[in-house]
């Protein structure tokens, strides 16, 4: 099961060595994940790709109103 993200963005100045070792942990078991998913064709490319992110955008666009209500 995954880790939750650490919270972004980082102040790398205070940063503990624990806390660096934590997320680039984290980060590298995200890259192995992407890599596995690439390897077995679980991506999408071109028109649908650019339509999954539009919507994405939209929900984000639609939060930030919400919120700004």
């Amino acid at each position: 099961m995954a880790q939750p993200a650490p919270k972004y963005p980082l102040d790398l100045a205070t940063e503990t060595p624990a806390e660096r070792e934590a997320r680039l942990a984290w980060e590298l078991e995200r890259i192995a994940e992407a890599d596995a998913d690439m390897a077995a064709g679980r991506y999408i490319t071109g028109e649908e790709l650019d339509a999954f992110l539009e919507s994405e955008l939209a929900a984000v666009k639609a939060a930030m109103v919400r919120e700004a209500g």
